[in-house]
């Protein structure tokens, strides 16, 4: 089974484990230890799982609803909130902290709303609005509505009745005020053509009907249909006002040319109506030389129909009752009255002040709610008053920024307000004089409105009814800060008093103050003062405290931490980032580093030393501690893995920041950055606070670890926990032990290298201990099982072993897998980086040894378990072979009886064992097959030599004599294991015994030859030498040779460097050639060639024909043996050199061409066949050739 997909198997399992409740199995293995593994591994994940979600709670700032009845529900009827606040983010302070104002008493307005002037107070103000209602500008009053606004003002102005008559009475005795239209001509679209080129050249006139003489132009815009002239024209009225027409009339001008000036513009003309213009233009020039200009059109407009406000309106232009369209103009119209600038704005900043106390006192409104709507009498008085003060825009809003910033000190308003009028104000204050009085009046106001402004940064943490639209109210503060901070700030203002601005840290140093700092401090002070209430309230003090109640208090407030935090990522992060390009939450995890460390630190120490040693069991397992006394919680981790996350965010943040360094914030934010690098934040050293406490866990570990196994061995059934797979319990409930192990630590993610490769290396050890100890138990336990197997009684062979070593063997392939998922080739090469590779390549070499040598002690006890079974089913299979080899009657049924009985065994080995432990199992049965029969063959054989056969495997058995067994013994052997080979060879599976096997069968395929067919085998094995050989000292021969029809033709050609055999360094050779086996070729005579004298390079060449029948010629086997002689003094006989052999396949395949041999001497060699022979002692054949053989050996 490939490892992988194993591994994989087990995890798709476990994780439909999690699925599932435990079952009455996982329940009493998890009973000895209270479940302390699922809690530290899967549970305690889970749980931190849990935690981020709870991270994700209803934080947000109450969305707008347009419901009636739920916001009925969520108020009470006075605007206090009935909503319930949450203890994580509640506030100890609100945006509305102030009071509500109260009415203002006639006593109090003077010195508390009108500013200090020269010949200004109340009376005074009151009679100049009287006079404006008496002498209302514009259209839209009449009788009704004039004394609505008086009643109104009196109200507003709390005048009593008599005072009131004697203040009107005056203003009614005041001259009209000097009345102004002020026009501004914008621009006209599609107007009439009147030039030849199809284009005029516009340019506007405007009078008062009633003084036609006193004209106004604007400039011509030359050659176009749609000018653009923006110019301002402030026309005097004399009478009344509401009576007044004005008239604006659009011209083409009409420049003064000459004849020739004329002509030049033909090329310019557009169509024939152009050409007919061109041509009366010269006619006119010819005759007369005028150049008058032409009207366009006209409109005219009735003073009545202008509002106090004044109005920007499209009029159509027209000609007498011509009905064609000659194009329109758009123009802005208001009147004015003349007064003095600076008393007029000083009147308009105190009627604001008074009519929005009126406003506020009346309406009785919330705070941060009035945006700037009065009622409509309110409206009216306040237009009015800027109409025939001749305010500008820029004046009515500065008037209301010191205006409304005043109220704003005592009762809030929307800051859209405030927004809308920096819009007016900003592009003028920044052209301005900084020593001006506008831009003096303007800081004023700042400086008033921005504690309000600062107050929303420090109470973003309110949920009550005024921050319900929190994120709008955010939104306009950072709109008010960003184009206040853009602002040059003069030297002679302070903004940041420190009797207003205690909280900010420049206060009391020789830093400088500004918007960016305030920012800061306010998000920092807002968060001291959460933190401190949330500490306050989270905390309570016991005088027995203990540890897990103080990490629990520490989770708790890491968790309301990122909370807040969580919040202010999803709702406020993207407003500052977009408004004042600031991170928010980055600063918020700056300040909350520092406070979190300080509290955290000395908690997380003082539990961790109160942690006590363990004594942790060695490698021998000769005793487990009492699992009962040793046992931790897993609050501590829950701390470890809060605090780990908090770290993470703020390497986030660190990210973002340091991307995001641009334009004139780069300091700023690079500041930011460096401060949430990971060196520069004090929780990001945290782990060290948990050393003790991660060492502590790990001895626990071990101790439960090897509990567990024990017990799950114990109650192990040996049976496959489904059909798919074919391991037991045991196996899968330790491996559920190295599962939790490994989310362990995978949660616990130790940062630092050293400290990681040290934990990881324990746990690594562990694993291998636990892994060795399962196999040594789970062998005990199958070994107990039972003890037959001996020579008396059959061993047969049961599931529970193949369980048991398929359970050994699903361990020992799982834990390479599991230990590659701890990521410790990362850490080595983090720790190479660190240190050095050289000590890096160490510290791997180190884990790699712990690894493999578990790997092989549970391979050895694999092995060690396979031949137990292997020699138990040894006896059995002995008896059968030896009755089959013995008995050679065709009725014998022993061979049936050994068939049957390994059938049996192996069927249940292959259904049962995984494909590994099959293929071993199958190496023990051929290993203890090969000792068998190798025992029967040295127990056969007469003679027992000194030279052993190269197996060492079977060198453990001991022979015995006996009289020696036929060929046809050896062939009954040969046959019985061929038929094995043949029934039990599954698939592709192939034992490791095959060579061994191999060997045997080659022997008893040897024994079982006759004689003669030993001989030539010997001679098959010379040929075979003789091909390796190089070179020779004895020589070489050359023959060619051709089969035919009838036989073969041999050719001896000549031999080279014969050895030298007489005295003289010469020899006197012949060759005689021999066909082999003589069995085979009884009617083929040998043939040898004439004596060549003196010669050590001899040419034959001789020719012989040699009839061979058909069957001789096609056995490729045989052989053709050269014996090289030298012939002695007198003739009597011939010396021995040397020989050489081809066999009849080698001549077929070199027909006709030349074939060199080497000589060479036999050798007494530690042949096969020639053992064999050896062994044949009462064979003449036999004992007759090997003492030839030795005689040439030795010769």
């Amino acid at each position: 089974m490939d490892e992988e997909q194993m591994w994989k198997g087990f995890y798709q399992m476990v994780q439909e484990s999690k699925m599932n409740p435990p079952t009455e199995h996982e329940q009493k293995i998890q009973e000895g230890d209270d479940n302390f593994f699922e809690r530290f591994g899967f549970l305690l994940r889970q749980k931190s799982q849990i935690g981020e979600v709870d991270l994700k709670s209803s934080l947000a700032p109450l969305k707008d609803d347009d419901s009636t009845g739920a916001e009925e529900s969520d108020t009470s009827p006075d605007g206090t909130s009935l909503q319930s606040q949450d203890p994580e983010c509640a506030s100890i302070l609100t945006f509305s902290t102030e009071s509500e104002p109260v009415s203002a008493s006639e006593d109090d307005i003077n010195t508390a709303v009108l500013d200090s002037a020269p010949l200004m107070n109340v009376t005074d103000l009151y009679e100049e609005i009287l006079f404006e209602i008496y002498n209302n500008i514009g259209c839209g009053n009449n009788e009704d509505c004039t004394s609505t606004l008086i009643e109104f003002v009196q109200e507003a102005f709390k005048i009593p009745n008599a005072t009131h008559l004697e203040i009107a009475e005056a203003a009614r005795q005041k001259e009209p005020p000097n009345v102004r239209l002020n026009v501004e001509i914008i621009k006209a679209e599609n107007l009439l053509s009147k030039d030849s080129n199809g284009l005029s050249d516009p340019f506007v006139t405007l009078y008062l009907e009633s003084n036609g003489s006193h004209r106004y132009n604007s400039s011509v815009k030359p050659a176009t249909l749609n000018p653009i002239w923006e110019e301002h024209f402030s026309l005097p009225i004399a009478d009344n006002a509401r009576d007044e027409v004005l008239i604006v009339e659009v011209w083409d001008f009409d420049a003064a040319e000459t004849f020739n000036d004329k002509v030049n513009k033909i090329l310019d003309v557009k169509g024939v109506k152009g050409l007919r213009k061109l041509m009366k233009e010269i006619a006119v020039t010819v005759s007369s030389g005028k150049h008058d200009n032409e009207l366009i059109g006209r409109a005219t407009i009735t003073l009545k129909s202008i509002p106090v406000s004044g109005l920007t309106v499209w009029y159509n232009l027209e000609k007498g009752n011509k009905t064609r369209s000659r194009g329109s103009i758009l123009v802005n119209l208001a009147l004015s009255a003349e007064k003095n600038k600076s008393v007029a704005v000083q009147e308009h900043k105190n009627l604001l002040k008074l009519l929005l106390m009126h406003e506020l006192d009346t309406s009785q409104v919330a705070n941060y709610w009035w945006s700037g709507k009065f009622s409509p009498n309110a409206e009216i008085i306040r237009s009015q008053h800027a109409a025939q003060s001749g305010l500008t825009p820029f004046d009515c809003a500065l008037s209301q920024w010191h205006a409304y910033c005043t109220i704003h000190e005592s009762h809030k308003l929307n800051f859209a307000l405030f927004n809308s009028i920096l819009d007016v104000l900003v592009p003028v204050i920044t052209c301005m004089q900084t020593d001006s009085e506008d831009v003096k009046t303007f800081w004023d106001g700042v400086r008033r409105l921005l504690p309000s402004c600062f107050a929303v940064l420090r109470k973003l943490r309110s949920r009550n009814t005024s921050d319900k639209n929190i994120v709008k109210a955010l939104n306009e503060v950072l709109d008010i800060l960003k184009k206040i901070k853009d602002l040059d700030v003069p030297e002679n203002v302070d903004l940041f008093p420190k009797s207003v601005y205690g909280w900010v840290h420049t206060i009391d140093t020789d830093e400088t103050c500004n918007i960016d700092t305030a920012i800061v401090d306010a998000i920092n002070t807002g968060a001291k003062e959460w933190l401190e209430h949330i500490v306050e309230g989270s905390r309570q003090t016991k005088n027995h405290e203990t540890d897990d109640e103080k990490l629990q208090y520490i989770i708790k407030l890491i968790q309301m931490v990122r909370s807040d935090l969580q919040r202010a990522m999803e709702y406020f992060d993207k407003l500052f980032y977009h408004k004042i390009q600031m991170n928010y939450s980055a600063v918020l995890y700056l300040f909350y580093d520092s406070k979190l460390a300080e509290i955290c630190k000395s908690i997380i120490v003082e539990v961790c030393n109160n942690i006590k040693r363990l004594d942790v069991p060695d490698d021998t397992f000769e005793y487990l501690p009492n699992i009962e006394n040793v046992n931790m919680g897993t609050t501590l981790f829950e701390v470890y893995l809060i605090l780990k996350r908090y770290v993470q965010l703020g390497k986030a943040f660190s990210l973002y920041i340091v991307g995001f360094c641009i334009d004139s914030h780069i300091i700023f934010f690079s500041f930011l950055g460096e401060s949430l690098c990971s060196e520069n934040l004090e929780l990001a050293n945290f782990y060290p606070w948990f050393e003790r406490g991660v060492t502590h866990w790990l001895d626990i570990s071990i101790i439960k670890a090897l509990n567990r196994i024990q017990k799950a061995i114990d109650l192990d059934q040996l049976k496959a926990v489904d059909e798919t797979v074919k391991y037991s319990s045991s196996a899968v409930d330790t491996l559920s032990i190295f599962y939790q192990i490994k989310i362990f630590w995978q949660q616990l993610d130790w940062p630092e290298v050293e400290g990681a490769y040290i934990f990881v290396a324990k746990i690594i050890n562990d694993l291998c201990r636990c892994c060795i100890f399962y196999a040594q138990k789970m062998s005990n336990r199958v070994e107990n099982l039972t003890l037959i197997g001996d020579n008396n009684k059959m061993f047969v062979l049961s599931q529970e072993w193949c369980i048991a070593i398929n359970n050994m063997d699903y361990i020992r392939q799982s834990l390479p897998s599991f230990i590659k998922e701890l990521n410790t080739d990362d850490i080595i090469k983090r720790l190479g980086e660190y240190r050095t590779n050289l000590e890096a390549e160490r510290c791997a070499s180190t884990i790699k040894t712990v690894i493999e040598n578990a790997l092989d002690t549970e391979r050895n006890q694999i092995v060690e378990l396979i031949e137990i079974v292997a020699r138990k089913m040894a006896p059995p299979i002995k008896r059968y072979l030896a009755e089959g080899a013995e008995v050679l009657a065709k009725d014998s049924n022993s061979m049936e009886q050994l068939m049957m009985y390994l059938e049996g065994s192996l069927t249940t080995l292959y259904e049962t064992l995984n494909e590994v432990n099959f293929g071993r199992i199958l190496d023990g049965i051929w290993s203890e097959l090969a000792i068998i029969i190798y025992d029967l063959i040295q127990a056969n054989l007469d003679v027992r030599i000194t030279s052993y056969f190269t197996l060492p495997i079977l060198m453990k058995r001991s022979f015995f004599f006996q009289k020696r067994r036929p060929p046809a013994f050896f062939q009954n052997l040969n046959n019985t294991l061929q038929t094995m080979l043949d029934c039990f060879k599954m698939g592709t599976i192939e034992t490791s015994d095959i060579k061994i096997l191999s060997a045997i069968q080659g022997r008893l395929q040897l024994y079982s030859l006759e004689t003669a067919d030993l001989i030539h085998q010997y001679y098959v094995e010379r040929l075979e030498y003789q091909k390796s050989l190089t070179a020779s000292q004895y020589g070489q021969l050359t023959i060619v040779a051709k089969f035919t029809d009838s036989g073969l033709l041999l050719t001896i050609l000549n031999a080279r460097n014969l050895c030298a055999m007489d005295s003289n360094g010469t020899v006197d050779s012949f060759v005689k050639a021999t066909f082999m086996p003589t069995s085979r070729f009884n009617d083929v005579s040998t043939v040898k060639t004439n004596v060549h004298n003196k010669n050590c390079f001899p040419l034959y060449d001789q020719d012989f024909r040699i009839n061979l029948s058909e069957s001789q010629r096609t056995d490729r086997n045989s052989l053709i043996l050269f014996s090289v002689k030298d012939k002695d003094l007198f003739g009597m006989s011939s010396q021995y050199i040397a020989e050489c052999y081809i066999s009849f396949e080698d001549l077929e395949a070199s027909s006709g061409e030349q074939i060199i041999m080497t000589l060479s001497r036999p050798e007494y060699t530690d042949s096969e066949s020639l053992r064999a022979l050896e062994y044949r002692q009462g064979d003449k054949q036999a004992k007759d050739f090997v003492k030839k053989l030795k005689n040439r050996s030795f010769s």
